[in-house]
């Protein structure tokens, strides 16, 4: 992050649970501290729901109050190791309208738990008033008056953090509606963009650890593209491992990889991602790379006023995201045309180490195939767009066919090697593109 202005820079992070603050935006709030930014964190429930980790902590689980109390002892333990001073619970102290009694929300208990009977103070977010919820937060921006506020984005499946980002959002968007209220200037969602994830994926695979990578698909990550902010956290990885160390229940870590109670995890990362949401805010300078707030100009009221709610929207809007759909599919049709191209062409290649007509080594037939079956192969495994190997597996059968109608006059596809690469070709991108494959779940 880069150097701050002077210490008068404010920086309210809203997050849904205790160990969020750590896990995705560790290295910001350690960064922003030591760079003198006045930091606050809100937390807007205990995760007295989620899974304990260790065996010995197991019997936290079955008691909400007691796991609750545990997780606000971690999470004070690695605030103090981030260097935060400020730290509310929404609906608490200084977490809510003067007028409103002090409340408390709860987090998504699993589907197959016991529901707890809660205090008629503590409400399950799930089912909180989302206006209520917003109001909550907009009282601490309104007392804290902070320049730059965090959210989490889709960085998984968790409703809890949906529920958070669209109370942020809505707060950011009330006070901009109100002439007289403090307007933030920015509004960040934390994302985990494709690029970097997966070199994050392969520094997993080479660790040799047994930790499943997090959720990794559509809804759980962003175009590099969309990136306003990434924040070099290098200098700050030994103090998000210490911070990770103090949320025994939750999680463990080993080495450079952290794990959650559901078997997945990550490498601490070396770069933290935010996409700026709130739309109220333009870059102006090369600081807003990897800055919160330098660099970041407020755009005119009417300019604002133009821009739509931030609220779980792609920032292009829904037809250019269909746009960007139908673009993708074509050009992965496109290529799989061009791959079968250029292997059928090749697959006859033969090598007669004797020179005489027999042996004959196909080699041309088990590169190409390679290479058919390699791309198909790396569209399932990559973080790409659903059906994304569906496409690239049509474009692969339509130019086999077409070449297979021409081979009687070109000689494309002799017998019986042109066989074996038509009907093996089709059938081998058929069983990669469609073979369900696994997918890990979220988790808190």
């Amino acid at each position: 992050m880069g150097r701050m202005e002077n210490t008068a820079k404010r920086i309210l992070f809203v997050l849904a649970h205790p160990g969020d603050e750590t896990v995705w935006v560790g290295g910001t709030i350690a960064d922003a501290v030591a760079q003198g930014a006045q930091v606050t964190v809100v937390t807007v429930t205990r995760g007295e729901h989620a899974p304990v980790l260790p065996e010995e902590l197991r019997y936290l689980a079955s008691d909400p109050a007691a796991l609750a109390a545990a997780r606000e002892s971690e999470l004070a333990q690695a605030l103090a190791c981030l260097g935060v001073t400020d730290h509310r619970w929404l609906g608490g102290l200084r977490a809510k309208p003067a007028d409103v009694p002090l409340h408390r929300y709860a987090d998504a208990a699993p589907a197959s738990a016991t529901p707890a009977a809660e205090s008629a103070a503590t409400t399950p977010l799930a089912e909180a008033d989302p206006e209520a919820v917003a109001a909550d937060v907009q009282a601490v921006v309104q007392q804290l008056r902070p320049h730059a506020i965090v959210t989490l984005g889709a960085v998984d499946a968790d409703p809890d953090h949906a529920a958070v980002r669209r109370a942020t959002a809505r707060a950011f968007a009330e006070a901009h509606r109100d002439d007289e209220a403090w307007h933030p200037r920015t509004l960040f969602a934390v994302e985990r963009p494709r690029g970097p994830l997966r070199h994050d994926l392969r520094r997993l695979a080479r660790s040799r650890s047994v930790v499943r990578p997090r959720p990794h698909d559509r809804h759980t990550t962003v175009p590099d593209r969309r990136v306003d902010t990434s924040v070099d956290v290098r200098a700050r990885r030994e103090t998000i491992r210490r911070a990770l160390q103090c949320h025994r229940t939750r999680i463990a870590l080993e080495g450079d990889v952290w794990t959650l109670a559901d078997g997945t995890g990550a490498p601490v990362q070396g770069y933290e991602y935010l996409v700026e949401i709130g739309g109220r805010a333009r870059p102006v300078s090369p600081d807003a790379e990897r800055d919160l707030i330098n660099g970041w100009e407020p755009l005119a009221a009417r300019e604002g006023d133009l821009h739509r709610h931030p609220v779980d929207e792609m920032p292009s809007g829904r037809g250019i995201l269909l746009l960007e759909r139908a673009g993708t599919a074509i050009a992965l049709v496109l290529l799989g045309m061009l791959v079968a191209t250029i292997t059928t062409f090749s697959h006859a290649a033969v090598w007669r180490p004797t020179g005489q007509a027999d042996p004959a080594i196909p080699w041309g037939l088990v590169v190409s195939f390679i290479a058919l079956v390699g791309v198909a192969l790396a569209l399932r495994l990559e973080p790409a767009p659903p059906w994304s190997a569906a496409w690239y597996a049509l474009g692969v059968w339509a130019a086999l066919y077409t070449l297979a109608q021409a081979s009687s006059s070109q000689a494309l596809m002799t017998v019986p090697l042109g066989a074996i690469w038509l009907y093996g070709g089709m059938l081998a991108v058929a069983v990669v593109a469609f073979i369900p494959l696994h997918r890990s779940g979220g988790g808190r």
